[in-house]
């Protein structure tokens, strides 16, 4: 059956070189055209009447309001996190806020031992999830969709990946925060983001790790994409340590036939948080998620499904535990 996606990667999406730098493979993406709904980006919203805080004083982990005062549509990509308030958090999916909006949004926790006011408001922390962990987020976020219509993620499953991700970079927080193990690798990750400079008219990039394609991100205008170009590829490049190798290197072939099954992915829609509605997809070892507004593609990212939970080691089951069970305490 076709979908959106089959006109989009076959008629408006055009792949392009292959550039290489160490474990880090990147073929950018180019719009052949340009629609849809104008928006701004979490950062130039939040400096322009973008307010995002806890929902009450006493705050729920999974929920958190936002007021666009700034007179123009924002977009908020999943995995793109807020810093602030009572606990870091991360968006559950894409939502396109419109002007004037007033919302209360689905995130997860990214910072599991805190829980204690940093600041009123959030601010964008300037790091977006890595893929594995917005992949293991994404598949428990569509089955709560697919179950009650909720947005909501398994958190005790993001707290995990995150421990993980210290653990595979050897990094360490006294919050369990996610930010903190960007910054300790901030120098690794800078260097991958010089060697992939954003091209003019790119809007998205086909991301290959140690020869394997690892994701697919995309925005339906360049210009917001360039914004958000730096953020993404230090996601990808926080993977590295966690990425098992491919049977070989990178190569266009391999792109080829990761865009060929997401043409043909099985599609589920939902009705969005903001404008328009989200769009959820399966397909042979890959899962992903569009934001659509007025049959257009706002955002969209794919993600490969067969990722080891602990590629790396154990994580300590009974910590995993006592997080769960405070969580639910705290919050249900």
């Amino acid at each position: 059956m076709e979908t959106i996606l089959t006109k989009w990667f076959g008629d408006i999406i055009r792949p392009g070189d292959l550039t290489i730098h160490q474990d880090l493979a990147i073929v950018p993406l180019y719009c052949l055209s340009v629609g849809g709904p104008d928006y701004i980006t979490l950062k130039t919203a939040l400096a322009s009447g973008l307010t995002i805080s806890e929902v009450s004083e006493g705050g729920s982990v999974p929920e958190l309001k936002v007021i666009n005062l700034t007179g123009k549509n924002v977009l908020i990509i999943d995995g793109e996190e807020l810093a602030g308030a009572k606990q870091n958090r991360v968006l559950n999916t894409s939502i396109l806020i419109a002007a004037g909006a007033s919302l209360v949004i689905p995130v997860s926790c990214t910072e599991h031992g805190r829980w204690s006011y940093r600041s009123e408001r959030f601010e964008d922390s300037n790091v977006c999830m890595s893929p594995s962990i917005r992949s293991r987020k994404n598949e428990s976020v569509s089955s709560s969709l697919k179950s009650s219509g909720r947005y909501r993620s398994d958190q005790g499953r993001v707290w995990d990946s995150i421990a993980e991700l210290h653990q595979c970079h050897g990094t360490h927080s006294g919050t369990g925060a996610m930010k903190d193990a960007f910054e300790n690798k901030r120098q690794d990750i800078n260097a991958y983001q010089k060697a992939f400079s954003c091209e003019d008219g790119q809007c998205g990039m086909v991301v290959l790790i140690r020869g394997r394609v690892a994701g697919v991100e995309m925005v339906s205008r360049p210009e917001i994409y360039r914004q958000l170009h730096d953020k993404l590829i230090n996601s990808y490049a926080m993977d590295i340590p966690m990425a098992r190798p491919g049977k070989s290197g990178p190569a266009i072939i391999k792109v080829d036939k990761i865009l060929e099954r997401i043409r043909g992915a099985v599609e589920e829609s939902f009705p969005s948080v903001g404008m328009g509605n989200d769009r959820r997809y399966t397909a042979r070892e890959l899962m992903g998620a569009a934001l659509v507004v007025d049959d257009w593609i706002v955002h969209l990212a794919f993600f490969r499904t067969d990722h080891s939970e602990h590629a790396h080691g154990t994580t300590d089951r009974m910590a995993s535990l006592s997080r769960r069970q405070a969580f639910h305490l705290r919050n249900f």
